[in-house]
């Protein structure tokens, strides 16, 4: 039995495995070729305004980056200093050397006052009778008192007068008298407390300035 062809038999199939192994690699290298091609293409086409097309490939009827309905220089739009300045016919022209002031401030408010309403006594009021007296205001003389009270709505109430009484120890009695107006007739009235004030002169001062001496 001649065994001389065996060798050359084993030696056809290994160059058969080589040529397969050899074939293999150039179709994989060509599939992954391809696919990055694809993926490129698939990502230019997925970007704001995209469309996967090579750089430099333009259809009719695109707008050139560079032209005025274009974006500008790699997709950017035209920033407001490259906008040429447009003509005002009606502005006033504005000179450098002038000075920019503020307006001027407004009247500063009066000073708060004591927040009571002044009145006088009126004569005719009908239906008076003592109001409870808030608190009293005695100027440097001693003898000019401003009282206060809680009293009702102008509209329908005034002040009558405020008696001064001497009472058994001595101490000055202040009695403030309120009613109706004299000419008031049958209206519903706002209940509505306000303070009210009125100054009165005594005859005798309530205490002395020893400065004054």
């Amino acid at each position: 039995m001649d065994h001389t062809s065996r060798p050359l038999r084993v030696s056809f199939i290994l160059v058969g495995l080589l040529a397969m192994l050899t074939l293999s690699a150039c179709n994989a290298g060509a599939l992954a070729r391809e696919f990055r091609t694809d993926s490129d293409s698939a990502a230019a086409a997925d970007l704001p305004g995209g469309t996967g097309a090579e750089p430099g490939d333009t259809e009719p009827g695109d707008t050139d980056p560079g032209s005025a309905g274009g974006q500008g220089t790699d997709g950017e739009k035209p920033k407001p200093d490259d906008v040429p300045p447009v003509a005002c016919e009606a502005c006033d022209p504005i000179d450098p050397d002038d000075t920019v002031t503020s307006p001027p401030d407004p009247a500063e408010p009066p000073p708060p006052g004591d927040g009571a309403t002044h009145v006088e006594p009126q004569p005719g009021i009908r239906d008076a009778i003592p109001h409870a007296i808030d608190h009293i205001s005695v100027a440097a003389d001693g003898r000019t008192v401003t009282v206060y009270w809680w009293g009702g709505v102008e509209s329908c109430y005034g002040l009558k007068e405020v008696r001064v009484d001497q009472g058994d120890d001595g101490a000055l009695v202040l009695t403030v008298l309120e009613g109706a107006l004299p000419d008031l007739g049958d209206v519903a009235c706002i209940d509505i407390a306000l303070l009210k004030a009125t100054t009165i002169t005594l005859d005798e001062p309530l205490f002395e300035d020893s400065s004054a001496a």
